[in-house]
């Protein structure tokens, strides 16, 4: 029999339920004490902040597409009013595969005992016929891209050159105004001593180089050298020659602002060094009558180009040249150049 207690140590019932509700809410909190522990110590999570950097590309980047390229149009080249009207004239008539080549002395002289002769009226008929006929004329530049074979001229085309100096001063502006009504140019070549008035009088107030200046600004010449001695000059040597020439081409640089690129020889004497004249900025040299007289004539790429043929125009009075003698403008023309077929 178990142990005998008093009433007083004898627990009542409502002691009894209450103690028995305290163990109980005790084994409560002792199973769940771990998890309230961890919730607790558990820290609290920091917001999300979007991120300001840039992010990396994916790895797997899509190649590009190849879109075929589009057609896009070639700018249309520029043409000066002069280019253009060569390019037509190349398309009416054709391309030039030779050119007649002609010497004048201005437009008013008498020479070889009246065997070489021009006045004004002759001039001016002359240039007329060219106008009438389509006749093209080389400028300096043009000359050079023909004689290189990097410039096609028109068939029709002629080379019309005029060895100049100090005697020019009536004839050059004459043939200003006629040049310009029938469209031609001229290359005029300078012959260069006695242009200054400390050497002639007939120079006086510098009016032989402003003859030539009012000349080039009037558009219808190109102006190369005739030298400064007018001397034989295939009796110089190159050494002298050059001293001559480059001395004459830089006094007309000098004066009209302009590159010196051909030559013409004094008395049609072509020296066997021309070729040096590539050298110093010459591009191209004119003599005479240097071959079979129907052969006189100037090709694409030719290869006598520092001793290029020149024939004579038809004479005042007659008409006909003297060289190759007594053919009229229209015979030479169709001898020495094209498109009069």
């Amino acid at each position: 029999m178990g142990d005998i207690v008093s009433d007083n140590e004898k627990l009542t019932r409502f002691e009894f339920r209450k103690l028995f509700q305290l163990y109980g809410a005790s084994l409560l909190i002792t199973a769940c004490a771990p998890k309230i522990v961890q919730k607790i110590l558990t820290p609290i999570s920091t917001p999300y902040i979007p991120s300001t950097s840039t992010p990396n590309p994916p790895t797997n980047t899509p190649e590009p597409t190849h879109e075929p390229p589009t057609n896009t149009p070639e700018p249309t080249p520029s043409y000066t009013p002069r280019e253009l009207e060569r390019l037509q004239r190349i398309e009416k008539y054709g391309v030039a595969t030779k050119i007649l080549s002609l010497e004048f002395h201005g437009d008013n002289y008498n020479m070889y005992d009246g065997a070489y002769t021009m006045n004004p009226n002759t001039f001016e008929w002359m240039m007329n016929w060219f106008k009438n006929n389509e006749v093209w004329s080389l400028n300096q530049d043009e000359l050079i891209g023909y004689l290189d074979g990097t410039m096609n001229m028109p068939a029709r085309s002629v080379i019309l050159t005029t060895d100049s100096g100090n005697t020019s001063l009536e004839s050059l502006p004459r043939m200003i105004p006629v040049l310009q009504y029938t469209g031609m140019h001229f290359i005029s070549l300078i012959w260069t001593r006695n242009m200054l008035e400390s050497e002639t009088s007939k120079c006086k107030y510098d009016s032989c180089w402003k003859t030539f200046e009012d000349a080039l600004k009037s558009g219808v010449y190109s102006f190369g050298t005739h030298t400064e001695s007018h001397g034989d000059f295939s009796t110089f040597t190159l050494e002298k020659g050059l001293d001559d020439i480059l001395q004459s081409k830089q006094e007309i640089e000098n004066r009209l602002g302009i590159n010196v690129k051909v030559l013409s020889w004094p008395f049609e004497a072509c020296p066997v060094w021309g070729h040096e004249l590539k050298n110093y900025g010459i591009e191209a040299a004119f003599g005479g009558n240097i071959r079979f007289i129907k052969e006189n004539t100037v090709y694409p790429e030719d290869p006598a180009r520092y001793c290029l043929p020149r024939l004579l125009p038809p004479n005042a009075g007659s008409r006909v040249s003297g060289r190759p003698n007594g053919m009229t403008l229209y015979e030479m023309m169709k001898t020495y150049t094209n498109g009069f077929d």
